[in-house]
């Protein structure tokens, strides 16, 4: 996929509606979607879910298989750019740090599927996030209610221009 980088922080306030948590932690115009890999590999996400809800995964162990499926495509797709890391502050000013988390809801009385995943990233000395169509706000590392898989963090290298 070809993404357009950003270097103008300001793009996510005036572009809130078509940008994302993903565009927004990735610094990329477009709208990111991570489970493009995953529809790719499995059919239908939420089939797959419910599955392996019928197959006895609790809700919290299927959001950490969906969120290792994610994890597989995003380091595919940003190979170079994207590293798994312990969480710790980067010292270099080109690599920030990123937080990812999903969710996976089956529920199987009324077989109802619901998924999701979410970005932050350390930016500027804080923590900042961007809810699906919202405004970028300020967030905290520690709160990722209804996210309940375990956090994963990257090393994001910044890109420059619309190399992709």
């Amino acid at each position: 996929m070809y993404y357009t980088r950003n270097s103008d922080l300001n793009y996510y306030e005036t572009h809130a509606e078509e940008s994302n948590c993903g565009s927004y932690a990735l610094r990329l115009n477009e709208w990111y979607d991570p489970e493009k890999y995953l529809e790719d590999k499995v059919g239908d996400i939420g089939e797959w879910v419910a599955e392996l809800g019928r197959e006895g995964y609790e809700n919290f162990e299927a959001s950490n298989i969906y969120a290792e499926e994610l994890i597989e495509g995003m380091l595919k797709e940003f190979k170079g750019e994207l590293v798994i890391c312990e969480g710790k502050i980067p010292t270099d000013p080109q690599v920030e740090l990123i937080a990812f988390g999903t969710f996976c809801y089956w529920d199987k009385r009324f077989k109802r599927v619901d998924v999701d995943f979410h970005f932050k990233v350390f930016r500027d000395g804080k923590w900042m996030e961007k809810r699906g169509t919202l405004e970028v706000q300020e967030s905290d590392e520690f709160e990722w209610e209804p996210y309940n898989s375990d956090i994963t963090y990257f090393y994001h290298k910044i890109r420059r221009g619309n190399d992709r």
